[in-house]
């Protein structure tokens, strides 16, 4: 198995990636301005909230009804390619990167800043594109693989999967 890329995820190859897992936006603690997105193993959602680093939880694709309504589970797997493919579009946003020490391992999280107006309504893009990604999952996907793939060697194992797709509907 392997850690999450986009030739991992085409292959089906990434570490406890069909493990139940949800995607989240979370504030971060010491800047509310300042968000995350992210993803986590559905039993550790609990732990979101005393994390020292993460604020209020401003979305959680285990709680939107929608996606809860039309799918009874997300991958782990799944719920890294909607955060890789949020995160890329909404680069124009990135501020930084921030480090953060925890269980002494070292993780690193990219936050977003928020607009000054309509921050609301940017978390709602964010869960009406989680829905788009999600509710309807070959579409979603290709959503997000149409822009995230861009080697040949992605390209290749992309059109495999495409026809695995066209196979199975």
């Amino acid at each position: 198995m392997g850690i999450p890329s986009i030739v991992n995820w085409l292959g089906d190859a990434i570490d406890d990636g069909d493990v139940n897992a949800a995607l989240y936006v979370a504030e971060i603690n010491h800047d509310p301005t300042l968000i995350t997105i992210g993803y986590c193993a559905l039993d550790q959602v609990d732990y979101l909230q005393s994390s020292s680093f993460l604020g209020r939880l401003r979305y959680l694709t285990s709680a939107d009804p929608e996606i809860c309504a039309a799918r009874s589970s997300l991958s782990l797997k799944d719920c890294w390619l909607g955060e890789q493919f949020l995160l890329f579009q909404l680069s124009d946003y990135r501020q930084s990167l921030y480090k953060i020490e925890n269980d002494a391992v070292e993780n690193y999280i990219e936050t977003l800043k928020l607009p000054e107006t309509g921050a609301s309504r940017f978390i709602e893009w964010i869960a009406e594109t989680s829905q788009k990604i999600f509710c309807h999952p070959q579409s979603g996907y290709k959503l997000c693989l149409d822009t995230l793939v861009t080697t040949s060697r992605q390209r290749q194992l992309y059109e495999q999967v495409k026809m695995q797709w066209m196979i199975d509907t």
